[in-house]
């Protein structure tokens, strides 16, 4: 089950007030958003729950749509306002299962063409990401599609490289435009900068941290250039494993970006993050917070910090917490009335 965080207009739950009404006006509203892939039927649920007073719970899931019959879920899923992109982890059937758009105040979903396949006789790839960005400049919405090639027949050493297409969408969500293919300079080793998490789009960029390099990645979505934020010198220290990005480090919050730390400390019920106040000068600044039990997978939305558990146990309620960093003050939230093929299937 994925959990995802966002704004938008339509007719729901206010989750940061916790409000007891719903509202059809055209101010933000942040909702809960889940999606559920059942192994036994293949389909793909997409729902919001609803808040139940007078306790802090939410349950009796309002379905918006299901995908049936998928062979794979879509389990990578961004979402940029008014948008959700929603697609499959990539790599290896990455031209294989389709990339959608959904708009959950139209709750309109829209199929987007697959980017042009690449002749297998002369190039393998070996890995493919798809990224989600806004572009405030232009009031667009693109998707960055990044595949590591190798030419055949091989060579010692080896050659890699790193193909780029963009798909410009237009304001419905759908695509205004065929792929097209970009060809920036690159200010990085392809070998060396593989990516090694999910991105994040913060102010007009796509970010996203790699498994060898020492910096991050950042994709400029107006003039389509690449550069490199060097990461802090602290967090270096901290994490040195080469593999340390398994997991999702890079968030928005408060319209930075932040970096989460993937240390020993987390075993100390400490969560340490650092975010970028200045992006030119590259300035970073540590915070530390102290948690009451040890933290586990974790989304940050903008101000606050969503934390979610990383499975789910039919014996116990499902929950979540929300971590508010300027009152320094938790909230717990139970999810309950779930299905019961959510615990049994592959959440």
């Amino acid at each position: 089950m994925s959990l995802v965080h966002f704004r938008s207009s339509c007719r729901s739950l206010h989750l940061r007030e916790l409000c007891t009404s719903t509202s059809t006006s055209t101010s933000d509203h942040t909702h809960l958003f889940i999606l559920d892939f059942n192994t036994e039927t293949s389909n793909q649920h997409f729902s919001i729950p609803i808040f139940q007073p007078p306790k802090l719970s939410l349950g009796c899931l309002t379905p918006l749509f299901t995908l049936p019959s998928h062979p794979f879920s879509l389990t990578s899923s961004q979402y940029l306002n008014p948008f959700f992109l929603l697609h499959h982890a990539d790599y290896p059937h990455y031209d294989h299962t389709p990339i959608l758009t959904y708009n959950p105040t139209t709750q309109q979903t829209l199929t987007l063409p697959l980017d042009p396949p690449l002749l297998a006789a002369t190039t393998t790839t070996w890995n493919v990401r798809t990224h989600f960005g806004f572009d405030p400049s232009t009031k667009h919405h693109k998707v960055l599609r990044v595949k590591w090639t190798e030419p055949i027949p091989w060579s010692i050493p080896k050659v890699i490289n790193m193909l780029f297409t963009v798909l410009t969408l237009d304001s419905n969500g759908s695509s205004s435009r065929s792929w097209r293919r970009i060809n920036p300079v690159l200010p990085f080793d392809p070998k060396k900068y593989v990516n090694g998490g999910e991105s994040v789009c913060v102010n007009g960029a796509i970010y996203w941290l790699t498994k060898y390099g020492d910096s991050i990645v950042a994709f400029d979505l107006k003039d389509e250039k690449f550069r490199l934020i060097p990461l802090p010198r602290d967090y270096k220290d901290l994490n040195f494993d080469s593999f340390r990005f398994q997991f999702e480090r890079l968030f928005e919050l408060g319209g930075c970006l932040a970096l989460i730390s993937d240390n020993a400390t987390q075993h100390y019920f400490t969560l340490e993050l650092w975010i970028l106040k200045d992006y030119n000068n590259h300035v970073w600044v540590k915070e530390s917070i102290c948690f009451p039990f040890r933290w586990r997978k974790q989304t940050i939305p903008t101000g606050e910090i969503l934390l979610k558990p990383l499975s789910l146990d039919e014996s116990a309620t499902a929950w979540v917490l929300f971590y508010d960093m300027e009152g320094q003050s938790f909230k717990k939230i139970d999810i309950t009335g779930l299905p019961k093929w959510v615990y049994s299937s592959s959440t």
